[in-house]
């Protein structure tokens, strides 16, 4: 009997099975699917991975293409989409190496979609209700032993149900809008295969509103005052209080009156100090747009910044 470590994807199981070895680690495979077998405080361990999600939702009656919809379940993703064959193997893997195993324990990441996928592994494939639970947010090894050492006896059921709700409302309103829609659009006479979903519909929304306030936007003209000097041999750059002038004769006014002035008087100084707290760590959208800002890099090429789908490598 041995304790099972199912992590989200093979390079994890790699620097877990590290991390955790009080020697070197085992590498063995079962249908090319790579997983490790290692000691760790004299317990046995083996370390298993996914790859990304193994199971997504589907219908469980009815014919494709009907809607409305709401009888779905989980089934492994490589049964329902062609894209995903190659999960079949981890899916098999772990369900290999589940049969011996008394223990189990989820080291996917800590977020919500890492929860759902450890989720779906310990109940659809270990047979189990609940598991062990590291928790760690790197995969160096002080982190990965803290969370060996201190992981939780139970899933986080928050973040679990959370997921499920998400995928199932993704569901909901993508699957059954995007057939509504696409329906919708035979009754013309034509065909066109029409998307929107939970996200994907509200963001349209606000495009078409920001587009039409864009096309009805009328220009006023405004003047401001600027002010460029010097002072303890640096430069300044001032604006004029008031801001924008909506009207030029008493921007100008106010110009001629300072226009010859050489000098100006610092009237008051105001200094102040506070706490800022470190940025947190990037999720995916920060990254996504912050790999743009700073280098031009498209959210689309995943492989310089990532993916929410998982490629076999």
């Amino acid at each position: 009997m041995y304790e099972l470590v199912i992590t989200e994807k093979p390079q994890a199981a790699s620097k877990i099975a590290e991390a955790l070895a009080d020697y070197k680690p085992i590498k063995e495979n079962f249908q090319g699917v790579p997983y490790y077998k290692i000691t760790h405080g004299g317990k046995d361990i083996i370390v298993g991975c996914a790859v990304g999600h193994l199971f997504g939702l589907e219908q469980k009656t009815g014919k494709k293409g009907e809607f409305p919809v709401f009888d779905i379940d989980w089934a492994p993703s490589h049964e329902a989409k062609k894209e995903s064959a190659f999960s079949k193997k981890y899916l098999n893997a772990l369900k290999h190496l589940s049969k011996d195993a008394g223990e189990f324990t989820v080291a996917t990441d800590y977020d919500v979609e890492g929860e759902v996928i450890g989720l779906n592994v310990v109940r659809y494939i270990c047979k189990k209700k609940d598991a062990n639970r590291m928790k760690f947010s790197t995969l160096t090894k002080p982190d990965l032993v803290e969370a060996y050492e201190n992981k939780s006896p139970h899933l986080d059921w928050g973040q679990a149900k959370a997921g499920e709700t998400r995928h199932k409302m993704d569901w909901f309103h993508g699957i059954n809008y995007s057939r509504a829609l696409t329906s919708a659009v035979k009754t013309t006479g034509s065909f066109k295969l029409m998307s929107t979903g939970r996200v994907q519909g509200p963001a349209l929304k606000i495009i078409v509103d920001r587009e039409k306030e864009i096309r009805a936007f009328k220009p006023v003209p405004f003047w401001q005052l600027q002010l460029l000097g010097s002072v303890n041999r640096g430069d300044i750059e001032a604006w004029h209080q008031k801001d924008k002038f909506w009207e030029q004769k008493e921007a100008d006014a106010i110009f001629q009156k300072v226009r010859s002035e050489k000098q100006g008087v610092v009237s008051n100084i105001e200094k102040s100090q506070f706490r800022q707290s470190p940025p947190v760590p990037f999720d995916l959208t920060t990254l996504q747009t912050e790999s743009y800002r700073c280098f031009g890099i498209q959210p689309k090429d995943e492989k310089a910044i990532g993916s929410e789908q998982w490629e076999e490598k």
